[in-house]
């Protein structure tokens, strides 16, 4: 398996915690396996009501595409989610994701890491400001295949998500997105929580 990074930014940094796989989720997840239509389904809103959409920095769109259909893997073929666009093709090396509510947890499945610069995957978050929190770095195994997860768990809500590359040109390609909301109950006592460690913190300074 290889190593996952933490990076934290100062500006409203949160407590990150790195997420290896779904299974380390703590509260129920929402997740999204991008299989519920043909290839070049435009998805930036589809999934506004299971509360999130999708953006590229250019207003192009985000479209399913067919990562069995050209004979590669993916943890849920046939659909990944991928940052290209036809015809003339247009990649980006990013995908933002906005979610309805505050969210704690997210993770993602990734791949298409096929050489040229494309060495690490990283997932930032942000306030409903957009204020960076913090970000986890997963290096790539280097294979076409959406075979790697990357996530992150935080003790600030988070309003919306950056997933990004650090190649020259190759797009993200994600599978089986997931996402939790705790139980109101439970956010009280996060939100809580949170101020309470960083005024804590501030006395200490």
């Amino acid at each position: 398996m290889a190593a996952m990074l933490l990076i934290t930014s100062v500006p409203g940094s949160a407590a990150i915690v790195p997420l290896t796989s779904p299974a380390e989720f703590i509260y129920p997840a929402n997740t999204i396996d991008f299989d519920d239509g043909p290839k070049g389904t435009v998805a930036n809103t589809r999934y506004l009501a299971q509360g999130v959409v999708f953006s590229r920095d250019d207003g192009f769109e985000i479209l399913l595409e067919d990562w069995q259909g050209i004979g590669r893997f993916t943890t849920s073929p046939p659909n990944v989610l991928a940052t290209i666009k036809f015809p003339a093709p247009t990649w980006v090396m990013h995908l933002n994701t906005t979610f309805s509510w505050p969210i704690f947890e997210l993770g993602a499945f990734f791949g298409n890491d096929q050489g040229y610069g494309y060495t690490a995957t990283k997932l930032s978050i942000f306030d409903s400001h957009g204020v960076l929190l913090g970000s986890v770095r997963v290096p790539t195994n280097n294979n076409t295949s959406v075979d790697q997860f990357i996530g992150l768990r935080s003790d600030i809500p988070f309003y919306s998500a950056r997933f990004e590359n650090n190649g020259i040109w190759l797009a993200i390609a994600l599978d089986d997105m997931s996402f939790t909301v705790p139980e109101p109950c439970t956010f009280s006592l996060l939100v809580l929580g949170g101020l309470a460690l960083r005024r804590k913190s501030k006395v200490k300074n």
